[in-house]
């Protein structure tokens, strides 16, 4: 075959390849946003992060040997964020960051470091503690500080959260993509995973190459759908158990079956906002009473708002009073207030009955 004519053949499937190269590349983006959300056990989180300067303070073995390279790493990733890292370790302030270096004997069996909350208000981080074993600093140092940060997930690739990355010593631009929109005003502590994904899919779509192409966007959308079935069928029990939960090394059925709850509070709140499909109040208003069912306390209460407005389904003071009854007795204040007025206007028959509807229930 002519030189030429096998250069232009060449060309010609190379051409042919690279749009669907791209497409593989843009959806294993996708994916590893998506398990940047989820808890390795199976259960899909709240976005959690800091909102102040963080202190760190640095005590244990062999300090003096792993000090800088500690807050090297706390530093490059907080440099994405905007939140400020100060060494505290020989005084000077209040720590809300403990880093703990212990032996290479001590710690749990399976693992060499980690990250713990120890306060917090609501999704606020205030205070945590990082014990590493002293000989894993080195290794666990940016995959460490990224939970810190609040990312808890551990993609399978092209981060340092993955379990199997092999460099240790920089950030991917994956990894910066996603601590960047972490703390991004489009991000508020306490979102779903649903209400976080299209920022984050957003965020992949206008880093890929071309940006904000059709085709991009296009296959951001098929995502989104992909993962709106996937998710309505867990939290049925429905169907194989979904990929991100399979990839998980410590997914145990108790941690599956919290997460399944939590995502019926999700879908309904999906439904609800329209962040990631269109609004579908009856949707928002089933999957929302599945959740209250399962005894999550803030899904009874929205189950109070939905009776109260009527939204999804008819408007009822008695369905009403029963989901903020089951919200108050769990401590939600605005329940309780809503319970009071409600009672100012329903008859004392009606109070009576919605009562023991409430006691039953219990």
């Amino acid at each position: 075959m002519p030189l030429i004519r096998f250069l232009g053949q060449l060309a010609m499937a190379a051409a042919l390849l690279l749009p669907q190269a791209r497409a593989d590349a843009l959806q294993d983006r996708f994916e590893t946003v998506w398990e940047s959300l989820w808890y390795q056990g199976g259960t899909p989180l709240l976005l959690s992060r800091w909102q102040g300067d963080i202190q760190v303070r640095i005590q244990g073995r062999n300090v003096a040997m792993h000090r800088a390279r500690i807050l090297e790493a706390l530093r490059t990733v907080a440099a994405e964020t905007g939140i400020r890292i100060q060494d505290v370790t020989d005084g000077g302030g209040t720590p809300n960051l403990e880093v703990r270096l212990v032996g290479d004997d001590e710690g749990t069996d399976r693992m060499a470091c980690y990250v713990r909350t120890l306060e917090s208000e609501g999704p606020v981080i205030r205070k945590q503690e990082l014990v590493m074993r002293q000989g894993a600093v080195y290794y666990c140092a940016l995959h460490e500080a990224m939970h810190v940060m609040g990312i808890q997930g551990h993609p399978r690739a092209g981060t340092v959260l993955s379990y199997f990355h092999q460099r240790v010593d920089r950030l991917t631009d994956m990894d910066q993509l996603l601590v960047r929109s972490w703390y991004s005003s489009a991000m508020k502590p306490g979102m779903t995973p649903l209400e976080v994904l299209p920022v984050l899919t957003a965020a992949v779509v206008d880093s890929a190459n071309p940006p904000n192409g059709e085709a991009a966007q296009a296959a951001r959308r098929r995502f989104h759908a992909d993962v709106m079935r996937e998710m309505a069928a867990f939290a049925s029990g429905e169907g194989e158990v979904p990929v991100v939960i399979k990839r998980s090394g410590t997914a145990s059925a108790e941690a599956m079956d919290r997460g399944r709850k939590l995502m019926r509070l999700f879908l309904g709140l999906a439904y609800m906002t329209g962040q990631i499909v269109d609004e579908d109040p009856p949707a928002a208003a089933r999957w929302t009473e599945r959740a209250a069912l399962d005894g999550l306390a803030y899904a009874q209460w929205l189950m109070g708002e939905v009776a109260r407005r009527g939204y999804g389904r008819a408007a009822s003071r008695a369905d009403a009073y029963f989901w903020y009854a089951l919200a108050a007795a769990q401590g939600i204040e605005q329940a309780k207030a809503s319970v009071a007025r409600l009672e100012a206007v329903m008859t004392p028959e009606d109070v009576d009955a919605a009562r023991k509807r409430v006691a039953d229930f219990r």
